[in-house]
C-alpha cells in the first residue's frame, strides 16, 4: 500500500516537472533560453486556441441536452415512441461525453486556467533580457 502511494506521488512529480507551464509558474522563467521562452508563447497560443475549441464543443453538447428533452416531450405527445426512445437514449451519451471531455481538460490544460499569469511572467522575463538587465532576487 505504501509502495503504490509513493509510486502516485513519484509519478506527479515527475508530471509536473515535465510541464514547462507548471515550471514556469513556480519557478520562474529565468531558468528557460530565451528561444525556449518563444517557443513557450507560441505552445501557449496553441494550447489557448484548443482550449477554446473544446469548451466550445462541450458547450455545444451541453446546449444539446435540453433540445433532446424538449424533442422527447413533443415527440411523445404526437405518439413516436421509439424516436422518444432514442432521444431519451442519447442524452446519458451525451453526459458522458461532456464528462470525458471534463477529465481530458483537467488533465492536459491544468495551467490554461493562468494562461494570463503565464503570458506575463514570459512576456516580462522576454523584455528583461532585450534589455540586458541582470536578474534580481
Amino acid at each position: 500500500m505504501l509502495k503504490g502511494k509513493i509510486r502516485r506521488q513519484i509519478n506527479r512529480l515527475e508530471r509536473t516537472g515535465n510541464n514547462d507551464f507548471a515550471l514556469i509558474l513556480t519557478g520562474g522563467a529565468e531558468a528557460f533560453a530565451t528561444h525556449e521562452l518563444h517557443q513557450l508563447l507560441r505552445r501557449l497560443k496553441l494550447a489557448n486556441a484548443r482550449l477554446s475549441f473544446i469548451q466550445d464543443f462541450m458547450f455545444r453538447i451541453g446546449l444539446t441536452i435540453p433540445f433532446l428533452m424538449f424533442a422527447a416531450c413533443s415527440l411523445a405527445l404526437v405518439g413516436h415512441k421509439y424516436l422518444v426512445s432514442l432521444c431519451v437514449a442519447v442524452i446519458p451519451i451525451c453526459v458522458v461525453v461532456l464528462a470525458l471531455t471534463q477529465i481530458h481538460v483537467r488533465r492536459n490544460y491544468a495551467c490554461m486556467d493562468r494562461s494570463k499569469r503565464l503570458r506575463f511572467i514570459i512576456q516580462q522575463e522576454l523584455d528583461r533580457r532585450r534589455r540586458g538587465q541582470a536578474v534580481e532576487y
